[in-house]
């Protein structure tokens, strides 16, 4: 539109400046003439408004004076246009927006105060609609950004005590107001990425409470893990004792056993003895070591096989007359 009027101003001045002529000295007269034809090169103006480029990262969105804003958005690029029509420009990369003093209540009754980092993107199939409410990213923070995070964080802190917020529930608490964000946002046309709370603060004598019950958690922790160090090592000196009582039952046991195994063998051997069996090693061994004989009682004599020695012994005779 800006062109339009470029153009139609750049027109009449032509045409006006082409039909003055000079008359005389400082005398100026103006007259229809043939050259202020060429005023109409001052309408080329307009053809730098009949295309737009879009960049990247952008979506662009038409409005026309007799049809207002469209619902197509024009991707990235080089798009005709009407001269009359206006195209403004969108930004759809992710925007991080920081957030102070976000205010939350819980269950208990207790106020948090936050600071938090959000960040989201214009859907290009929506932008229309963004650019219909909002006009401008700035104003879309100030008045949707700020305002749905405030209500997301107050829906879901009100059913978490403080110390669960803080502590045990923070990760809860987190899901919770994301999913909220989120689908808030999209009602609205903006796609939501990430949520972080770069601080918080619930006071001075909420925070003192809070380190003082870990505190009193982690000696808790402390002496119920001595306790169960402490059962472990009876429980460990037991099975040992009783490790040694088996081994010394094994061991009797094992004595028992040997003994009655050698009894036993004893006995079979006893058993086994017999009249035929005497005479046998007795053969085997005169075979082995040679012939003894015992004659008399008195004289021993040793004729062993391959030997011409003999040898006898005669004790003193206990009757002297003879």
């Amino acid at each position: 539109m800006v062109f339009v009027y470029a153009a139609a101003i750049v027109t009449v001045a032509l045409f006006i400046l082409l039909g003055m002529k000079k008359e005389g000295e400082n005398i100026y007269k103006f007259k229809i003439r043939g050259r202020q034809l060429l005023c109409v090169f001052g309408l080329l103006i307009m053809g730098f408004g009949c295309y737009a480029v879009v960049p990247a990262n952008s979506v662009g969105i038409l409005y026309s004076p007799f049809s207002g804003v469209s619902d197509n958005t024009l991707p990235e690029g080089i798009h005709i246009k009407s001269p009359f029509d206006t195209i403004y420009m969108l930004s759809t990369e992710v925007q991080t927006q920081s957030i102070a003093d976000v205010s939350g209540q819980t269950k208990d009754a207790q106020y948090l105060t936050m600071v938090v980092d959000i960040k989201y993107r214009v859907d290009p199939q929506h932008a229309f609609e963004v650019f219909k409410q909002f006009r401008t990213l700035e104003n879309m923070n100030r008045s949707l950004i700020a305002p749905t995070v405030q209500r997301s964080i107050e829906s879901v802190t009100t059913q978490y005590n403080v110390i669960a917020v803080l502590g045990e529930s923070r990760n809860e608490v987190y899901k919770g107001v994301e999913e909220e964000l989120s689908a808030r946002l999209a009602d609205n046309g903006v796609s939501f990425y990430s949520m972080t709370f770069t601080d918080t603060d619930a006071g001075s004598a909420i925070e003192n409470a809070i380190q003082a019950e870990a505190v009193a958690k982690k000696a808790v922790e402390t002496a119920e893990q001595e306790r169960l160090k402490a059962e472990i090592e009876a429980q460990k000196r037991v099975v040992e004792a009783q490790a040694d009582q088996d081994k010394a039952r094994i061991d009797a046991e094992t004595k028992v056993i040997g003994a009655q195994a050698e009894a036993e063998a004893n006995r079979l051997l006893a058993q086994s003895i017999t009249e035929q069996l005497i005479r046998l090693k007795e053969a085997e061994a005169r075979m082995k070591h040679g012939w003894i004989t015992v004659q008399g009682g008195t004289a021993i004599v040793d004729t062993r096989a391959g030997t011409d020695t003999a040898a006898s012994y005669y004790p003193p005779s206990s009757n002297s007359g003879e």
